[in-house]
């Protein structure tokens, strides 16, 4: 079951935006159906003519936003969610003031309904519409007004005061989190696209170049001739590898025969850190390219240092280009 919601998951959405706004639009609309159709039938609630007026009102509205997403796809799921939200809230806040309006303060009644309003303000915000959570918030908030001006019931003051301060609170989420969010969408749209101009440049398929860096990482021989990973590459890969390995080898050979001549007392492993170190690498980055601890890497360059006659703090780097440039 869970497989099958993230495959249709996967298959409808637009942006990965989409996916946490299906979750909440198909969740929410039809328990909205539900919970409303309950109170129809008379399960819960009041039963005078204007409550059972607007709980029809919410489910003609989430039925007719389900089909909508039905039929127009989710491409529209971000304006069927913004009209769904704000037309929840208008018939809430009508709601709220037909109560207040035939003297119906009871004060559980009324926060219930309040809560309600704020729920779409939240849902409208953890979809990232924080747009749409800011006009919820303005029709909820100049509601709970009006019914402060219509009945002089302190009651709204307060709840003003407290629904107010959270819904401003929750719409400042909203903003932050679709900022960062874009941000970070910005960031894997790029580094996707990173990964498809590789894949064109070596024209490889993603397992060949994940193959390809399971060898290059490799700590031994053997696991670089790992049969299962070479398999999963191609006869065309594999010569474009073995043809770069061979030229890449061909030019470190002709680094180490000059870097021989201009120092031939050095070993050929002091002949390997000088040729990386001329190239800018740093301690750890050498350890990993030759295979070894960095201190070791410090030992080796402290008898180069010797050896060529050069102070402790002086720079090995600018040394041995100096020594190149001779």
């Amino acid at each position: 079951m869970n497989n099958r919601l993230h495959t249709y998951f996967d298959r409808t959405r637009v942006g990965r935006r989409d996916y946490f706004r299906q979750l909440i639009f198909l969740t929410f609309a039809p328990l909205s159906i539900l919970l409303f159709g309950l109170h129809l039938v008379g399960s819960y609630g009041l039963t005078i003519k204007p409550a059972l007026v607007c709980s029809a009102c919410y489910i003609i509205v989430s039925a007719v936003s389900l089909i909508f997403y039905l039929f127009r796809g989710p491409k529209m799921l971000k304006s069927i969610m913004q009209v769904f939200f704000v037309s929840l809230m208008i018939i809430q806040s009508g709601r709220l003031l037909v109560l207040a309006s035939m003297g119906q303060h009871d004060p559980m009644l009324t926060t219930v309904n309040i809560t309600v309003c704020y729920l779409l303000v939240l849902l409208g915000g953890i979809s990232l519409l924080p747009r749409t959570s800011l006009v919820c918030t303005c029709i909820n908030l100049t509601t709970i007004f009006l019914c402060r001006y219509l009945t002089n019931n302190p009651m709204y003051g307060q709840l003003l005061i407290i629904y107010g301060f959270m819904c401003v609170a929750t719409i400042v989420f909203s903003f932050i989190a679709n900022k960062l969010l874009h941000e970070q969408q910005m960031e894997l749209d790029d580094y996707a696209n990173t990964i498809d101009q590789v894949l064109n440049v070596f024209n490889m398929r993603k397992n060949e170049l994940l193959a390809l860096l399971k060898l290059a990482k490799a700590q031994d021989t053997a696991a670089v001739y790992n049969k299962e990973l070479m398999a999963q590459l191609d006869k065309k890969t594999l010569h474009n590898i073995i043809k770069v390995a061979n030229q890449i080898e061909h030019m470190q050979a002709c680094q180490r025969k000059d870097m021989h001549e201009r120092f031939p007392m050095l070993t050929p492993t002091e002949l390997d850190v000088c040729r990386l170190v001329e190239q800018g690498l740093a301690i750890n980055d050498i350890s990993k390219v030759l295979g070894k601890s960095a201190s070791n890497v410090s030992t080796v360059r402290g008898n180069i240092r010797k050896k060529l006659g050069l102070a402790q703090d002086a720079d090995l780097r600018r040394a041995l280009l100096d020594y190149k440039n001779v």
